[in-house]
C-alpha cells in the first residue's frame, strides 16, 4: 500500500516537473530512479528492481510522449489517468 501511494505521489511530481519543462525523457527518469531507490530501500531483489523500474520508465516515458503530442486539456488528462490506473492495478 505504501509503495503505491509512493508510485502516484512520484508520478503527480513527473507530471508536475513535464509541465515545467516539457521534457519526456527527465520526467520519466524523476519518476522512475526514486521508485527504483525505494525498492532497494524495501528489499526487494536488484532484479526484478531493475526489471520493474524498466518498466515504469517505459511506461511513464510513453505517456509523456503522447502527452507531448495531444493538446492540452481533456486529452492530456486522459493519457495521465490512464497511466495512473495502470501503475496502480497492473504494475
Amino acid at each position: 500500500m505504501l509503495f503505491l501511494i509512493i508510485k502516484l505521489l512520484m508520478l503527480a511530481l513527473s507530471y508536475k516537473l513535464y509541465l515545467m519543462k516539457k521534457e519526456p525523457y527527465f520526467s520519466a527518469l524523476l519518476f522512475s530512479i526514486p521508485l527504483a531507490i525505494v525498492g532497494l530501500i524495501m528489499g526487494h531483489t536488484f532484479m526484478g528492481v531493475f526489471v520493474g523500474s524498466a518498466i515504469l520508465f517505459a511506461l511513464a516515458f510513453v505517456c509523456f510522449v503522447l502527452m507531448s503530442k495531444l493538446p492540452t486539456g481533456m486529452p492530456e488528462y486522459s493519457v495521465l489517468a490512464v497511466t495512473a490506473i495502470i501503475v496502480a492495478f497492473v504494475i
